[in-house]
């Protein structure tokens, strides 16, 4: 089934990195009461879906977050639920942002809570779907077994007291190429038309057209929009969470200026107590003072109704904090070191993205993760963003403006850059691709019984060769940004000098399925990247 773990709620915080958050005390009461009073309606008139949605940094996720752990946790009062599956989409991961492994981790999920489901599932023995598309998926994986569990089951099994299941599916947007709204028409049809008694779905979105209109045209859902939420009552939640993690400023009048400051916005207040909270034995006034001069610095006279004017100004603040004392080369690289930690196909360390930008200083790339403390933080010897609307932030030119340009991150050219150094890291002498990298004895002995092996694998194959061996592929930019040959001509000695290096490094790692996708998708990008340079040629 292949279930993703990097998406399911526990492993989330326990092992994977990514911090989420319980709602504080006192917060989101209101709406946490009515997405559990919908999840434990037993009628057959209440609706099958509930789509929670909202702006970018508006609470969803932790929303989301809060539900699952405490249905999952039996920490709900009076709780009927059972928590069937959840999938929590993220573009920190590759698996968490595609869409293909939402409904086999959410199968694999409802089985081990349903032993009806399990038994129908295992009887239809379609586990084959994997590879298939999310249409096939959904009908082979989800719906007919629990159709079939339905229909095995008796009136008296299948009474009203035996409890629904909640799927939780969060942040539809964060699926690769935009394909959420794609995923949600499928689930959507499979619910109304398969009859899926007894399943119950809460999804979140950023606010997407077609999604609402999806929404819209099905009768069985239910709608909360976080942007309809009365700012007063987004206020009062947002004063009882600064109140909450900034202690030392809880009577404080400026404290209600960031109230205000915030305009019910969770991601604004949250990357402010972190902005806030650098330093642990900062005294009341210190703090004081350094709110002060985030309420000076940030402000800006006009107004906006879009959601993102307001975090853009905290973010232009955070990175000017950070980067407005470097000129010159020593601005070029630290910005580099960024846009790598933002354009990493996942999460690395400050010492694989320092040898990704050909330094080695990582020393500059702890420094750089250190002064964006508001926005980055690591676990794990890894680096993650809190939220994605900063990558969403610094990889649009229009929402860093002109007077911030040089913040930007032109993805494609960097993807470009990133693709480059993944060839360089593989060519270097001695610590890149070359025969034997398992220094292994004998070719007769098998891997599984080579004692030293994963020493010798540990030793040869470094973190960043580790990288770059997986992911050189991701980084091949778009064919109409690579003006010059010298991509290709890495790609050509790769293939002529490397390329069985490589598969044994693959192998090595036990990753040597990866090697056919990964080629076949290097000569889909040759062959548009020469189209491309025909059109070219062609046109002068």
């Amino acid at each position: 089934m292949h279930p993703s773990e990097k998406a399911d709620y526990k492993t989330v915080l326990e092992e994977q990195g990514l911090k989420r958050e319980e709602c504080t005390d006192g917060t989101r009461v209101k709406i946490l009461e009515e997405i559990t009073e919908w999840a434990n309606d037993r009628s057959s008139d209440s609706a099958r879906v509930f789509w929670l949605t909202g702006q970018a940094g508006s609470g969803k996720t932790t929303i989301a977050y809060t539900i699952a752990k405490r249905i999952g946790e039996g920490g709900n009062t009076n709780q009927d639920t059972v928590l069937g599956g959840n999938f929590f989409c993220s573009r920190q991961f590759q698996e968490t942002q595609a869409q293909t492994r939402i409904i086999p981790t959410i199968a694999y999920q409802l089985a081990r809570k349903c032993k009806w489901f399990a038994n129908a599932l295992h009887d239809a023995d379609k586990f084959d779907a994997v590879k298939h598309e999310v249409t096939t998926q959904m009908m082979d994986l989800l719906v007919g077994p629990w159709q079939q569990s339905e229909a095995k089951q008796s009136e008296a099994t299948r009474s009203p007291e035996v409890p629904p299941y909640l799927i939780v599916i969060d942040a539809l947007d964060e699926i690769e190429d935009n394909a959420g709204s794609m995923f949600l028409h499928g689930l959507l049809t499979a619910i109304n038309e398969g009859n899926l008694r007894g399943l119950r779905f809460l999804v979140t979105s950023r606010p997407d057209p077609k999604v609402a209109a999806l929404c819209n045209s099905f009768a069985s859902k239910a709608v909360c929009r976080l942007q309809d939420v009365p700012l007063k009552e987004a206020g009062l939640d947002i004063e009882t969470y600064l109140k909450a993690k900034l202690p030392k400023l809880s009577s404080s009048p400026e404290l209600a200026q960031l109230v205000l400051r915030a305009a019910g916005l969770f991601i604004y207040a949250a990357t402010a107590v972190r902005y806030l909270n650098l330093d642990d034995s900062f005294s009341t006034a210190e703090q004081t003072g350094r709110l002060n001069e985030l309420l000076f610095k940030s402000y800006k006279p006009d107004s906006a109704g879009d959601a993102t004017f307001l975090i853009d100004i905290l973010y232009r603040q955070v990175m000017r904090d950070t980067f407005s004392k470097l000129k010159g080369s020593y601005l070029t690289a630290r910005l580099r070191i960024l846009h790598t930690f933002i354009c990493t196909a996942e999460p690395t360390s400050t010492s694989t993205v320092a040898a990704l930008v050909a330094d080695n200083d990582n020393e500059a790339a702890e420094a750089v993760l250190h002064k964006l403390h508001a926005v980055l933080y690591t676990q794990d010897d890894r680096v993650f963003w809190y939220h994605a609307s900063f990558p969403d932030f610094i990889l649009d030119r229009a929402r860093i403006g002109e007077d911030d340009i040089a913040f930007w991150c032109n993805e494609p050219d960097h993807h470009k850059f990133l693709s480059e150094s993944c060839f360089r890291v593989m060519e270097i002498e001695p610590s890149g691709l070359r025969f034997n990298m398992g220094n292994i004895t004998s070719s007769f002995l098998f891997d599984r019984n080579n004692v030293g092996l994963s020493e010798q694998v540990n030793k040869n194959i470094n973190a960043v060769l580790r990288y770059s061996s997986r992911h050189w592929a991701h980084h091949l930019p778009l064919p109409q940004s690579v003006v010059t040959d010298n991509l290709c001509r890495c790609i050509s000695d790769f293939l002529q000098v490397r390329v069985l290096f490589w598969i044994e490094v693959m192998n090595l790692l036990g990753l040597r399925n990866q090697c056919a996708p990964i080629l076949q998708h290097a000569r889909k990008w040759v062959l548009k990247v020469r189209i491309v340079w025909f059109e070219l040629y062609c046109n002068n």
